[in-house]
């Protein structure tokens, strides 16, 4: 019985050991503009996905939480040929609750917005995959999450198919309210280090961009993130589950207008509240399947 339990564990160990290689293929790159985690795959790449992570706690790291999002989805990325972006959206130059407007949130950053950072990383790397091609997967948790409602009613032709995972916020097909909210135009001057930069931030969206997203989008959310959310414009609910259902529908119900197809749906995992970890797998389903 004992050699059967050190053989067992030998084994087990064994093959951490052989994951370990995979897992320290996540590298850091650094720019001024901003950062990333990338992890290439070990067979030839296909497309690229894009990973946007949550708000940051209290004792967490930006870069690590991006290279934790980059981890997570190794699995993913080797059964389905992927290169792995997972941006680093730090509080210096993406966060910025206080004056940056919502930060990339809302698609804003410092020195270059967020919606086109990745544009820009996606644009690097792109060669480097099968398709060649400037469309890629993406998906997001919670604040990441906002990033992704909001990039895909900005940027649906950029976007093979994206999971939204428990936002808390969404920017609705409605053209009486401003952005982030609405899809009503923003002219805002939005300063960054206490008005050490200052940058005019001009968002104008369009409603057929919204229809074109109802075509490419699911939302994966647990079934106990029940907790109540601050009032915002435009939305209807209490809560990110009762959010989630109304944006959906009012996008979808945009889409039909438009006689194109509405496919948003809201998926509810069983026992899973605001977590990230325990929602990655049904994101995945969604999005490869």
């Amino acid at each position: 019985m004992i050699s059967t339990i050190k053989l067992l564990s030998l084994w087990l160990v064994t093959i951490c050991l052989l994951a370990l290689p995979a897992m320290a293929q996540v590298k850091l790159h650094t720019s001024a503009v901003g950062d990333y985690q990338l992890y290439l795959p070990t067979t030839p790449a296909k497309n690229i996905l894009v990973l946007a992570h949550g708000m940051l706690g209290k004792n967490q790291q930006a870069a690590q939480q991006a290279r934790t999002y980059a981890e997570r989805w190794i699995p993913y990325a080797e059964q389905h040929g992927l290169i792995v972006i997972a941006p680093v959206f730090d509080d210096e130059r993406f966060g910025n609750l206080s004056q940056g407007y919502g930060g990339y949130r809302n698609l804003f950053g410092k020195y270059i917005g967020a919606d086109e950072f990745v544009n820009q990383l996606v644009a690097q790397y792109r060669s480097q995959t099968h398709s060649g091609s400037s469309q890629f997967y993406l998906y997001g948790h919670s604040a990441g999450g906002q990033f992704v409602a909001r990039y895909v009613v900005t940027h649906p032709q950029r976007v093979i198919k994206a999971v939204i995972s428990a936002a808390g916020r969404y920017s609705y097909p409605n053209d009486t309210v401003p952005w982030p909210y609405g899809a009503a135009a923003l002219n805002k001057k939005i300063s960054w280090d206490n008005g050490a930069v200052i940058r005019q931030e001009r968002v104008s969206p369009q409603l057929t961009n919204y229809a074109q997203a109802a075509e490419k989008v699911q939302i994966v959310i647990g079934a106990q993130d029940t907790k109540a959310q601050d009032k915002r414009p435009a939305h209807i609910g209490t809560n990110r589950i009762e959010f989630a259902k109304s944006w959906a529908a009012s996008m979808n119900n945009l889409a039909r207008s438009h006689n194109m197809a509405a496919n948003i749906g809201v998926h509810q995992v069983a026992g899973v509240g605001h977590d990230s970890a325990r929602l990655t797998k049904q994101a995945a389903h969604l999005l490869f399947n």
